[in-house]
């Protein structure tokens, strides 16, 4: 049985990340926006869409004990305010969901495919602790929640990488373990070239440093440029604190709300939350993002127990 502090520490980790290396992304407009919207009025740190986000997948599977497309979409739609730092693309199909329009129709209007943004894999690692049944079923939720905003093969595969990594750090699997499965489920070669560098990388004595980061798994807002750095973050900085692991991956400008933010996920899934105790008087929300990661707990106790 996995313990409740794994799945307080997952969530948590996640929303502490992503509002700490929210300061970081981007370029010079971006920061100085975030700047005079970054913080609440007693003094917290705001997390991004990434957080909310996954909040909202929290929150539909609760109200509906499955991954209910149509209720997700909604509940996106009606959570959306342009200060979390939605990207423009995220930012439309939303207002238009919220006014009534089906994703289904909003989803491929700019992108043929769909996006290939790494929007579906920052909340992935929340859709794993909402999943225990099985690697196929973790897939399927992971399409659904992915499609309605990233339904392009490659973000629905980046989310799945980074969902699949925090199922088996949950219950424990070291990182050569997690690394193989990854490599051996990936479909994509893309991936596949990045996962087997990652591996090597991360059995190897010498660690990278952060121009060889950028520049074998990259650090931008495609799911391909992101997701890949986060699982080095994580599993390098697993026995590492929290703060060291956001203040390497931050050194890397870009996208560094959501590369923090799937590895902080990773991260607490391995430590769970003893040490982080000390950040809810700094970040906004998570008192309520721990209330909501203990009754996804009490959801799993009771289907496992």
């Amino acid at each position: 049985m996995i313990e409740q502090a794994k799945f307080v520490g997952c969530f948590k980790a996640l929303a502490i990340a992503d509002a700490c290396g929210a300061c970081f992304e981007g370029g010079a407009l971006e920061r100085a926006l975030w700047y005079f919207v970054g913080k609440t009025s007693d003094g917290k740190l705001r997390y991004t869409d990434d957080t909310q986000m996954s909040i909202d997948v929290a929150n539909s599977f609760l109200a509906n004990h499955t991954i209910d497309q149509n209720h997700l979409a909604k509940t996106f739609g009606n959570s959306y305010h342009w200060s979390r730092g939605y990207g423009p693309s995220a930012a439309k199909l939303l207002k238009g969901i919220h006014s009534g329009k089906d994703f289904n129709t909003l989803n491929k209007a700019k992108f043929k495919d769909g996006s290939k943004g790494n929007g579906a894999a920052m909340r992935a690692p929340v859709v794993a602790i909402c999943n225990f049944i099985s690697q196929a079923v973790l897939k399927e939720d992971i399409t659904k929640t992915a499609e309605i905003t990233h339904a392009h093969p490659e973000a629905i595969e980046g989310a799945f990488l980074i969902a699949r990594a925090t199922q088996l750090a949950l219950i424990g699997v070291d990182k050569v373990g997690v690394m193989q499965t990854l490599c051996t489920e990936s479909k994509l070669w893309p991936y596949k070239q990045k996962l087997v560098a990652c591996y090597k990388a991360l059995t190897s004595s010498q660690p990278l440093d952060s121009y060889e980061i950028k520049h074998q798994f990259g650090n931008g807002m495609l799911s391909i440029d992101s997701v890949v750095t986060a699982l080095y973050y994580a599993f390098s900085y697993r026995h590492k604190p929290l703060t060291q692991m956001i203040e390497d991956a931050c050194s890397l400008g870009g996208d560094t709300d959501t590369i923090c933010a799937m590895a902080g996920g990773i991260w607490g899934a391995y430590n769970g939350d003893a040490t982080l105790n000390g950040f809810d008087q700094q970040i906004e929300g998570l008192e309520q993002i721990s209330e909501i990661a203990r009754n996804l707990h009490a959801r799993y106790v009771s289907l496992f127990s």
